[in-house]
């Protein structure tokens, strides 16, 4: 008998660890009362830090769901209608933004695992996959990290347990040619995560002096053995790969040798005389 209220016992405590598993949560990307999002938009011709703000309090009912509602700051949609909501079991992180979206969009998802592939859904309707290379776990946090970018100039995916995605957590990929990277996020009003990949929270366009291309060409563009850059004179045109890795470093020329690179997109960096920068894509043949 004793033996027998025993093993009942254990199966009692076994069901109850089964079921204490299945409940187990992952942290939420938002915080208890507010939430907000450092955002840099780095594109062809500017970059600027925008930023969003989530009241916890401020949620809407959408099409069946419960969503927050955000409030972009400093993008050229500032002010548009933007919802996010979460699954806490699985990690699961929704976009819904009306402008574009006619359901919402998975942004991140803690429950892949290595080889699983990621599919992003950007401002054109265009699938873009990702494979998962690597899960690990720092202080405490799951981490996913994807292969390859997604689109070529882009940094490589990261998903962070609790922490929004590195790439454009408000939803567009590739629109105007601009990317979009997560700098820091703030929950509670407190400081949660910083980009290791940029280390601060905050980028003005006059502290890096992007200019305007409109007068600034490469030829030939896609090119392949050199590019010729027209209408400025170069002090120094740095080169970088699609993991923004510097390939290349010249100095006092307008030609810039692409031997012994591979095929891809790069981008240039042209800083003038004046200390004048200048960005452009290229594209190697």
């Amino acid at each position: 008998m004793k033996a027998t209220r025993l093993f009942t016992l254990l199966a009692l405590l076994l069901m109850a660890g089964g079921v204490t598993m299945q409940a187990q949560e992952y942290e939420s990307y938002f915080g208890t009362d507010s939430t907000r999002l450092n955002v840099l938009q780095y594109c062809i011709d500017w970059v600027t830090t925008g930023y969003m703000e989530i009241n916890t309090a401020d949620t809407v009912h959408v099409n069946g769901h419960d969503y927050l509602h955000a409030t972009p700051r400093g993008f050229f949609f500032e002010n548009a209608e933007l919802y996010f909501r979460e699954e806490t079991s699985t990690g699961r992180l929704y976009r819904y933004f009306p402008m574009i979206d006619e359901e919402e969009v998975l942004l991140c998802d803690m429950t892949l695992t290595v080889g699983d592939t990621f599919y992003h859904i950007d401002s054109w309707g265009m699938a873009h996959p990702s494979v998962v290379e690597s899960v690990s776990f720092e202080n405490g946090r799951k981490v996913i990290r994807f292969a390859l970018p997604y689109l070529p100039w882009h940094d490589a995916l990261t998903f962070r347990e609790g922490i929004f995605p590195n790439n454009f957590p408000i939803g567009y990929l590739d629109y105007y040619d601009c990317e979009n990277n997560l700098l820091c996020e703030y929950k509670d009003g407190e400081q949660v995560f910083e980009n290791p990949e940029y280390n601060t929270c905050y980028i003005d366009e006059t502290s890096v002096q992007e200019q305007d291309l409109q007068h600034v060409s490469l030829y030939p563009n896609p090119a392949k053995g050199k590019v010729i850059i027209e209408g400025i004179q170069p002090a120094e045109v740095q080169l970088y790969n699609a993991f923004g890795q510097l390939v290349k470093t010249v100095r006092g020329t307008n030609e810039v040798d692409l031997s012994g690179l591979v095929e891809g997109v790069y981008l240039l960096r042209i800083t003038d005389a004046e200390g004048k920068v200048y960005t452009n894509k290229i594209t190697i043949r």
